[in-house]
């Protein structure tokens, strides 16, 4: 039996071997084959069309991201400020990267060049931005720094001033200025802090200009004021030299060292602290000025209580003849209000010891001062009244400072 398997099985195989066609599906696989290898041929050119197609629409990416990083660093560094070209010339290019790159995302197909000029443009509005945010780094940083040099020096010049002004009888629209140029000072600091760099710049500047005018109005104003201190030291030099002679007392008021200095003979007695009228910077003018007057004058009556208003008091002879001629020469020239009075009743007296100058013209002491001078000082003594024998520390400091 198994033999007769066998052999009808090579048999089969004989006759299967033998007839036409014996080897057909073999024949269909290499006609699959050639079918498959005709379509790979085709497809793998498609395929690189379209890998490169697509390559192509992305190119431009990398060059858009990098500008709009690089715009989004200069617009926080505030370039539309600090470097206004460069940013409008960065903004106007990408704009037109993104209208150029939006109509082409639109089209099915695109030429490469369209890509290629949106990648240049791309790249030059990256490099507007570098620079626009580069500028505006150093802009910012030049106004900080030179916003913060002007407060510094400005701080201790304003102090100065405001401690100058309670120092010296008020002037009309000092204080006024000094509360501008203090105002700005402080806008130019609030500017600074919220980083509002060009406000702040400005505004120091104006600060610094107010003050420095101030600073020179105030300067020239006590400088023309000491230039009489050769004068000053030339009365008081001549009416010791009398006193001495005769050994007689003296009085010598030194206005601005808030000072009453009281001799006898070569010897000085007793300094005393005074107060004096608001004007006290000048000499008197006419009655209600509230200004001092300087000059060489006598005590021609002593006021005990009741006869003053003050405690006790020194009457002094203004107006003298010097005053008198002033203030005609002064009517003349048209110098003073309609209907101006020489005035008088200057009085050394009590009552002082205000903290402040508040007199009419007259000088005030302690009255334990004024005490002690009235038991000292007869009748017909000389007395001196002057702005300054040596100009104080405070003044030349002033001066000082405006000269830098």
């Amino acid at each position: 039996m198994s033999d007769r398997r066998s052999w009808r099985k090579a048999s089969g195989a004989s006759h299967r071997m033998g007839r036409p066609g014996a080897f057909r599906p073999s024949g269909r696989r290499w006609r699959w084959g050639y079918r498959l290898g005709l379509t790979g041929l085709f497809l793998m050119p498609l395929a690189g069309l379209t890998y490169g197609y697509f390559a192509l629409r992305q190119s431009p990416r990398t060059a858009v991201e990098a500008a709009q990083q690089a715009l989004a660093q200069a617009r926080a560094v505030a370039a539309e400020q600090y470097a206004p070209t460069h940013w409008r010339k960065a903004e106007q290019v990408w704009e037109e990267v993104l209208r150029r790159w939006r109509l082409a995302n639109q089209r099915w197909w695109s030429p490469p060049d369209d890509y290629a000029q949106i990648t240049a443009l791309a790249r030059q509005a990256q490099h507007e931005a570098i620079v626009a945010a580069a500028q505006a780094t150093q802009v910012r940083d030049s106004l900080h720094r030179e916003s913060d040099q002007m407060l510094e020096a400005l701080a201790p010049r304003l102090d100065s001033l405001q401690r100058w002004l309670r120092l010296l009888p008020y002037r009309p629209g000092w204080l006024q200025q000094l509360q501008v140029a203090q105002q700005q000072y402080q806008a130019a600091q609030y500017a600074l802090e919220q980083q509002k760099l060009w406000e702040a710049a400005r505004k120091a500047r104006q600060a610094h200009l107010q003050t420095l005018a101030l600073t020179q109005q105030v300067s020239d104003y006590v400088r023309d004021y000491l230039a009489q201190v050769p004068r000053w030291r030339q009365w008081v030099a001549e009416v010791r030299a009398e006193a001495r002679r005769q050994n007689q007392w003296l009085i010598v008021v030194d206005k601005m060292a808030r000072q009453c200095l009281v001799y006898r003979g070569d010897r000085q007695v007793a300094v005393f602290p005074i107060e004096l009228g608001p004007n006290w910077m000048g000499t008197k003018h006419y009655a209600g000025d509230r200004a001092t007057p300087e000059g060489r004058y006598r005590v021609v009556r002593k006021l005990g209580p009741g006869e003053t208003r003050y405690y006790r008091a020194l009457l002094l002879d203004y107006p003298n003849a010097e005053d008198r001629a002033r203030f005609a020469r002064a009517r003349r020239e048209g110098l003073l209000p309609p209907g101006a009075k020489i005035g008088g009743l200057i009085e050394i007296h009590g009552e002082g010891g205000r903290g402040a100058d508040w007199t009419e013209g007259c000088v005030a002491l302690h009255n334990q001062d004024m005490r002690r001078l009235y038991e000292m000082i007869p009748v017909g003594t000389p007395v001196v009244i002057v702005g300054t024998l040596d100009p104080p520390s405070w003044v030349q400091q002033m001066i000082a400072v405006h000269a830098r």
